[in-house]
């Protein structure tokens, strides 16, 4: 057997037997105990411990203790040497191996030079991904898909492609402009908010935007309104919006997306804990969308905003989402503009507004609620102690409904109101004072069409309001005539300039017209077009002309003439003038005959 373990003769008794006794009888000096730098190689001597530590094999068969020193040149490559150290280390080591830059596995020697290892890769590279070959936005990938499609490449997206937020509103894409952008759109990590209104999607486009669902991490808005999308494009929208973990708002305003989309959009509310903010607006969705959707508030507990306005909505529709509103517990924004409430749908909104204790702001504009239904709203507000903003206006309840919820406002310590809107409107004086009182105790702002003008001090009588309204225009130059201002003069007619309605007030106000605040609201309305107000059309002539006032003495409701010196009307016996302004011929005869009798 050949043994793989040799050592000199001498070392060998240290090492290996360092306890066996003399056979002469001799007596030896007790050996010291090896030392760690005698057997582990040091820098620049690996060599000479190299030959202290490598022997031959020895041979068995003769049991010659005598030391055969290796000769280098005669030991092939698969000579290995195990050296064993005192305390248990070995190395494996190739005898005939000086080459410093190999690698040895116990039996082979393998040299590095042919190998790559990471202190070789480019550090810049690694970490400035940015100045190497990587398209990170996927520039370069958009402009090959539409040579390979066939279509021109839009420079916006091209240079937005690094913003934060991509706004392609009304580009005119189109399914395939849709498809060419949503490649480079899935791998992108800069943009966070998508805006693709009016781009004319449909169905086809929509589709191409679920891969961009699917695979982008990083988008968190999406806005695709008025694109036409229809109800099989929402259906495969929600397929991947249920499973997404990254949007917190989808806005589908004006799609035409019908009524069997309702189920889809229950299944997206209740599978996606994230999203924050969904807009159906301007839809197609009634009867079964409203009840899925009612299902829909009662389970989430993480959707904060949800715009319901401008849908196809009926009474009993409308009724399941106040039951669905009533039961929820994390909506803060509901809005519910024409969605046809009417009498029992604003009382279950009363019912709603007593339960819930999440809701900041709801907007019930435009839906049909009478006087009778308003108290139902009224006594909802009572109770509520959370909603900050009630929006209202554009309903039949006018200003007895308004005063009937203000006062429950004004009830109500509790009320965390502080906007109130009453557009198109108008209120009773009443109504104005405990608006001014809360405004100074509790900062509550109410936007309302004004005070009603048969109670106004302010504004004149009423029968001249009416006239006004008839034919403001020709109004307002009985006013500048009576008050003996020339129109001309107090705006330019020869250059039409635009000014705003705060200017034209300021105009009418400093020229010394005589008109009532309420009359000057009535004509800014006429005049005005697009925020400006064309004052020019006060001297184009006006092929009306029916409406007469009279400015030279006052009228009651009844159409009475008033005496200017005495807030009386006056006697139907008294004398009339005539068109002259001269009196009756017997009161000159009269006159006359008291002037002889003197004489």
């Amino acid at each position: 057997m050949t043994a793989y373990l040799s050592v000199g003769n001498d070392l060998q008794r240290r090492v290996l037997s360092p306890l066996l006794e003399n056979p002469e009888g001799e007596e030896e000096e007790t050996p010291k105990p090896p030392t760690l730098e005698e057997y582990i190689p040091r820098p620049g001597t690996r060599g000479q411990s190299r030959q202290a530590f490598m022997t031959e094999a020895a041979n068995d068969s003769d049991g010659s203790d005598q030391e055969q020193k290796p000769d280098p040149q005669q030991v092939s490559s698969d000579d290995i040497t195990l050296n064993i150290a005192v305390n248990g280390g070995c190395f494996l080591e190739d005898v005939n191996s000086d080459d410093e830059d190999s690698i040895s596995d116990g039996s082979l020697s393998i040299p590095t030079d042919d190998f790559d290892t990471d202190l070789e890769i480019d550090s810049d590279e690694w970490l400035n991904p940015s100045k190497a070959d990587h398209d990170t936005t996927g520039r370069t990938k958009y402009i090959k898909v539409c040579n390979d499609m066939g279509i021109s490449p839009v420079s916006y997206f091209v240079k937005n492609l690094e913003q934060k937020e991509l706004k392609m509103r009304f580009h005119g894409l189109g399914p395939l402009g849709i498809k060419a952008i949503s490649i480079p759109l899935e791998t992108n990590t800069n943009i966070e908010i998508l805006n693709l209104q009016g781009n004319g999607i449909d169905a086809t486009g929509a589709k191409s935007l679920c891969r961009v669902l699917r695979e982008n991490l990083f988008l968190t808005e999406v806005v695709l309104s008025e694109n036409k999308i229809g109800t099989e494009g929402a259906i495969w929208l929600c397929q991947f919006l249920k499973g997404n973990r990254n949007l917190f708002k989808v806005d589908l305003t004006a799609n035409e997306i019908g009524d069997s989309a309702g189920q889809s959009f229950y299944e997206v509310l209740k599978g996606n804990p994230v999203l924050k903010e969904l807009v159906l607006a301007n839809n197609c969705l009634e009867e079964n969308s409203a009840k899925w959707l009612k299902e829909s508030l009662t389970d989430n507990e993480n959707l904060e905003v949800l715009d319901l306005s401008w849908n196809q909505f009926k009474t009993r529709g409308a009724i399941c989402l106040c039951e669905g509103l009533q039961e929820n517990v994390g909506l803060k924004r509901f809005k519910l503009v024409m969605a046809g409430l009417g009498k029992s749908g604003a009382e279950a909104m009363g019912v709603a507004l007593k339960q819930n204790r999440t809701l900041l702001e709801l907007d019930i504009s435009f839906n049909r609620i009478p006087i009778e239904a308003a108290g139902a709203i009224a006594a909802g507000v009572r109770e509520n102690d959370t909603l900050k903003t009630l929006k209202i206006g554009n309903n039949p309840f006018e200003s007895n409904g308004a005063m009937v919820i203000l006062q429950a406002i004004d009830q109500n310590e509790n009320s965390a109101i502080t906007f109130l809107d009453f557009s198109n409107m108008m209120v009773k004086i009443e109504f104005a004072e405990i608006e001014t009182r809360l405004a100074e105790s509790r900062g509550l702002r109410v936007v309302n069409e004004g005070v009603l003008p048969e109670v106004h001090p302010k504004n004149g009588n009423y029968a001249r309001l009416s006239a006004f309204r008839r034919d403001p225009i020709e109004t307002f130059k009985k006013y500048a005539e009576f008050s003996g201002v020339v129109l001309e003069k107090v705006f330019n007619c020869k250059n039409k300039v635009k000014i705003d309605a705060t200017e034209f007030k300021s105009l009418i106000k400093g020229s010394g017209i005589d008109i009532p605040d309420q009359h000057i609201t009535v004509l800014v309305r006429s005049l005005e077009v697009d925020g400006f107000i064309c004052y020019w059309k006060i001297f184009e002539e006006n092929g009306n002309g029916s409406t007469h006032v009279s400015f030279s003495e006052s009228v009651d409701e009844k159409g009475n003439a008033m005496d200017k010196n005495k807030n009386r009307p006056k006697s139907k016996d008294s004398p009339k003038l005539d068109n002259s302004g001269a009196k009756p011929k017997s009161a000159k005869a009269k006159k006359k005959k008291d002037k002889k009798k003197k004489t």
